[in-house]
């Protein structure tokens, strides 16, 4: 039995007991409904960016393994769903990362605003959907520097290449011109579904939600 066939297990085990009559134990419906999602290979993360990724890349490490001698185009797809407003640096790098290096295809959905962090996560899915009224919000983020003049020196030279590191990765995952990109991360830069589309931020708008169940 693999991982997806004990999760489907495990959900209808759940569901049973919820039909038992003198079952007086009503499970979180927010578990059910986790646990359906993660036997159809959906994640959603609508909490800020952090240790919750940890657990979503042990998800997609698994179904790769599961998904091991057959073609991305065999695969079924690992849908990412964002309504998120960004946070740790780190954890987005480790999970940009993952998610590049998975050849089970990675769709990511955003739901409504996708900022800073979740930003460029949202960026890096194999295929980018966003539904009509949501938008991505861009900028250079935030840090706090302290300590003896040396060590404030090197937090400030890490801070610049981590900045740059960023510059260049939203010019590789989308049409943005370089220079536009200069004059607008300075500020929060806040792009339509419409302005997502003309520069390559995203791939579709939603019209229909079968598109992106």
């Amino acid at each position: 039995m693999n991982a997806t066939e004990y999760i489907i297990e495990m959900l209808e085990s759940i569901e049973d007991s919820m039909s038992t009559p003198d079952n007086m134990s009503i499970p979180d419906p927010g578990i059910l409904t986790f646990y359906h999602n993660l036997s159809k290979r959906k994640l959603w993360l609508d909490l800020a960016v952090g240790d919750t990724i940890l657990e979503f890349s042990r998800d997609i490490m698994r179904w790769n393994e599961e998904d091991a001698g057959k073609s991305a185009d065999e695969r079924d797809p690992i849908w990412i769903y964002l309504f998120n407003y960004g946070g740790s640096a780190d954890f987005m790098w480790m999970f940009t990362d993952v998610i590049s290096a998975s050849t089970t295809p990675i769709y990511t959905v955003n739901m409504g605003k996708c900022c800073s962090a979740a930003a460029l996560i949202y960026m890096t899915g194999h295929k980018r959907f966003m539904l009509p009224s949501a938008t991505v919000l861009i900028h250079e983020g935030s840090g706090a520097i302290e300590g003896d003049a040396v060590k404030v020196i090197d937090q400030a030279e890490s801070y610049k290449a981590m900045v740059k590191k960023m510059h260049n990765y939203i010019l590789s995952h989308s049409r943005i011109p370089a220079s536009t990109l200069t004059k607008k991360k300075n500020n929060d830069w806040e792009l339509s579904a419409a302005n997502c589309l003309k520069y390559g931020v995203c791939d579709a708008i939603v019209e229909n939600l079968n598109e992106i169940l």
